[in-house]
């Protein structure tokens, strides 16, 4: 087994624990919410009768060993339950509604990796200058500005009064447009900033200088020699923000109306719906632990000087 291989192996295996850890977490976590999932599931007009028959549906009257113990056997064989509102398997309701976080996810990330990295190769190659400034202006608003504000404020110019774009739902392709762009704001000025800050350390190297004493072109020498050295860094930040905004769909879905998995996380957490918000937040981290060994494999393709 090669050195990257095995790095691989011992990453996914010590993924299990991580993700044992985090069903255990997050399992607790739900447990001390204040409020009676049985009682807000049975509504306001619900008898002490009714809500005690709910809750022994539930298995919320068996101990927390045993509840977990049956939440955790049901996941090492797929299933994870059915959820409390609908009486539908949560993994069909996650079915459902993971596509479109996924392409929201998809879009934000292609939208903050294009115009990030190209922000910041121009911030870098005019240092200091005018363009230099305002690219780091604008990136250092995009890294401070609140997800909601945003996109509320996008709505109001583009939706309200240019009424150029849909403000919410998913009906027609224009819909994606103002979410997207709200989901890949701090991604892109994060890429932005860690872009112009590998370029600069990677065009002070001395092959940079040996490839413009050879006369190479100015193009070749940023893109090939310049941007190639200093990607690494670059995608590790874009791979780890595409995990982050499968995360931060939670706010930008809501605000949109977006039907994703990060509507219904906020749905299922009002409703104490357990199964729903335990199955999400499993896939979120499962999402998180796979995109960290991709990453790893990248890394060795991208410069293949790295061993494990």
């Amino acid at each position: 087994m090669t050195g990257t291989a095995a790095h691989i192996v011992r990453t996914l295996l010590l993924s299990l624990i991580t993700l044992f850890g985090v069903s255990v977490l997050i399992f607790l976590m739900l447990r001390v919410l204040p409020g009676d999932p049985a009682r807000v599931l049975a509504g306001l007009n619900a008898s002490e009768e009714q809500v005690s028959r709910l809750r022994e549906q539930l298995g919320l009257d068996e101990s927390l060993l045993a509840q977990y113990w049956q939440f955790i056997t049901g996941v090492l064989t797929g299933d994870l339950g059915e959820s409390a509102r609908t009486s539908r398997p949560v993994t069909a309701e996650i079915a459902v509604r993971l596509p479109a976080t996924l392409i929201l996810a998809v879009v934000a990330t292609v939208i903050g990796s294009i115009v990030g990295v190209t922000a910041g190769v121009i911030a870098a190659v005019r240092r200091n200058s005018l363009l230099d400034h305002a690219i780091s202006s604008v990136a250092m608003m995009g890294v401070s500005m609140p997800v909601y504000w945003l996109g509320l404020l996008l709505i109001l110019l583009f939706a309200v009064t240019l009424g150029w774009l849909p403000a919410a739902g998913s009906g027609e392709p224009l819909s994606i447009v103002l979410p997207a762009v709200t989901l890949a704001a701090f991604s892109t000025a994060l890429i932005s900033r860690m872009t112009r800050a590998s370029m600069l350390e990677v065009m002070g190297q001395d092959y940079i200088r040996t490839a413009e004493a050879k006369g190479a072109a100015p193009r070749t020498v940023i893109i090939k020699h310049g941007l190639r050295n200093a990607f690494i860094p670059i995608l590790t930040v874009i791979s780890l923000q595409f995990g982050a905004l499968l995360g931060g769909a939670v706010l930008t879905e809501t605000v949109f109306g977006w039907p994703g998995i990060g509507r219904l996380l906020v749905d299922s957490i009002a409703a104490r719906d357990f199964a729903v918000v335990q199955g999400i937040v499993l896939v979120y981290a499962t999402a998180f632990i796979l995109l960290n060994v991709i990453v790893d494999v990248l890394y060795v393709v991208v410069d293949p000087r790295i061993r494990y």
